[in-house]
């Protein structure tokens, strides 16, 4: 195993519990979780579908998930713990 895997195994929030807490918000359809998200459908469905190339999501994105206004605030919270897991501060810092 490499140390990749080994650091991905430490993590405690997924890309499957940012699905969840979508769907706990009652955003079933792609459309309605990739307007939440303020993402693009393909970007959603791999979230989603934890289909993600990298098993994770680009800083990039996760801003972009962040200054959506339409991100319900159980999702951002949920995103704003998988941030604080895979940034360090500096880069967590701009984040909001």
């Amino acid at each position: 195993m490499s140390s990749d895997n080994n650091e991905r195994q430490h993590y405690t929030i997924t890309l499957q519990n940012i699905s969840e807490a979508l769907i706990a918000a009652g955003f079933v359809s792609l459309d309605e979780q990739a307007k939440a998200l303020g993402v693009h459908r393909a970007t959603a469905w791999t979230i989603i579908k934890h289909k993600h190339k990298l098993g994770r999501l680009q800083r990039e994105t996760v801003v972009r998930i962040l200054a959506n206004p339409g991100t319900p605030q159980s999702v951002r919270t949920v995103i704003e713990r998988y941030a604080a897991e895979r940034f360090d501060a500096s880069e967590r810092s701009d984040m909001r």
